[in-house]
């Protein structure tokens, strides 16, 4: 019987054939591999879970009012501008407009009391006026006479004197000849001589008086005071007063206009119940929503938040060693865990060391355990490409991610 013997070297050919191709591509799959993580860790830094922040801005109300409309509820994308809210504050023009006709009436009583006050100190002006002209007539009579009464001496005077001279001649004459002794003659010519001075004396007074005189027709006082009440001090005193009273009552007016103005203003809006619109200071995602219809709200009470998707940024904490390949600018990638389809970009804004291990402005030493985690706050900051997906997603805000940071 013939056996028939099988072919193992040609099977035991095969299968190794076979197993060292399936180890060539295994070992090249490690190979590159390899390579790739080789160049991974020196090309990259790779950090811990992050976060996406952003900024919210909060939506105040510009006037108060009650809630008549709302266009948007959270969740929804707004536009620079867009109209959010929509309050009326008819109740708040009325208000205001009782405060204007208040205003209105005080200024108009303040007005009538300063008119009061004007036309008393022109009155009052007129009697100062009056008086003072009295007096300059009283003044200008009394310098007059008394220029007239020191004429009047005077002449006296001078015929006196004239008797004195002829009463001299003839004294001197006499005693010359021996019929009177010298001592009459002595006594005759010192009476001469004081009648001289009497003389003298009142010509200089009737010169005084005729200056006292022209002084008094141009409303003068060579004095230092006439007496202890001047009209025409007053007059002048009287006059300022008239004058500040007068532009006090035309500031007053021009305020009284300026109310009526107001009024008129308030009183318009009340008639077409005056609307308040609250607007999206800039793009991005309405974050939150306070407000609801027919509540009322204060002046700067805020309504809601919006979320500005330009602004975003990831807070990673990386080992401390891998500081010295992050700068500011260093480009990096965030992949979402919740959208494993979306990458977002953003670049390094800021390096901060010694997270947990250091009091700034301490002058105390803290004592670090060796133990504890040496780690680096970075900041991203996110590019501001947002697409509508992601608005529509709050910008991915909240969401969580590994970050890579593109190193050289």
């Amino acid at each position: 019987m013939q056996s028939v013997q099988p072919e193992k070297p040609h099977s035991f050919s095969s299968r190794s054939l076979v197993s060292n191709l399936l180890l060539v591509v295994t070992s090249a799959g490690l190979i590159v591999w390899s390579g790739q993580l080789i160049k991974t860790r020196v090309t990259s830094v790779i950090s811990r879970d992050a976060v996406i922040n952003g900024v919210l801005i909060d939506l105040k109300t510009p006037a108060p009012g009650i809630v008549e409309q709302l266009s948007l509820k959270t969740g929804d994308i707004v536009s620079t501008s867009q109209t959010i809210a929509t309050l009326k504050n008819d109740r708040v023009s009325k208000l205001n407009s009782q405060e204007i006709l208040s205003k209105i009436n005080e200024t108009q009583a303040e007005i009538e009391a300063e008119i009061a006050k004007l036309n008393r100190l022109t009155t009052l002006l007129q009697t100062v006026k009056l008086d003072r002209e009295n007096q300059l007539q009283l003044a200008t009579k009394r310098s007059q006479q008394s220029v007239e009464q020191v004429a009047s001496d005077l002449k006296a005077e001078r015929a006196k004197l004239h008797l004195a001279e002829l009463d001299y001649k003839r004294t001197q004459m006499l005693a010359s000849e021996g019929a009177l002794p010298s001592a009459v003659l002595d006594k005759v010519t010192l009476g001469m001589h004081e009648q001289q001075a009497i003389v003298e004396s009142l010509e200089a007074k009737l010169a005084a008086s005729k200056t006292e005189q022209n002084a008094t027709k141009l409303d003068l006082s060579l004095s230092q005071s006439r007496s202890g009440y001047d009209p025409s001090i007053r007059q002048q005193e009287i006059q300022m007063e008239i004058d500040e009273q007068k532009y006090k009552i035309k500031t007053l007016k021009q305020t009284f206009n300026s109310a009526r103005g107001e009024l008129a203003q308030a009183q318009a809006d009340i008639g077409r119940q005056l609307k308040v619109t609250v607007k999206a200071p800039t793009q991005g995602v309405i974050w939150r929503s306070f407000a609801q219809k027919g509540k009322y709200l204060e002046e700067g009470e805020i309504l809601g938040q919006v979320l500005d998707c330009k602004r975003r940024w990831v807070d990673v904490y990386v080992d401390e060693q891998a500081v010295r390949s992050l700068q500011p600018g260093t480009i990096a990638n965030i992949e979402l865990y919740g959208a494993t389809s979306q990458i977002l970009q953003g670049r390094v804004s800021l390096v901060r060391s010694g997270i947990g291990r250091l009091a700034a402005g301490e002058d105390v030493a803290i004592p670090v355990s060796p133990n504890l985690p040496r780690n680096t706050q970075v900041r991203v900051e996110l590019n501001s490409d947002a697409s509508k997906e992601g608005a529509n997603l709050f910008c991915y805000v909240g969401y969580t991610g590994k970050v890579t940071f593109q190193v050289k």
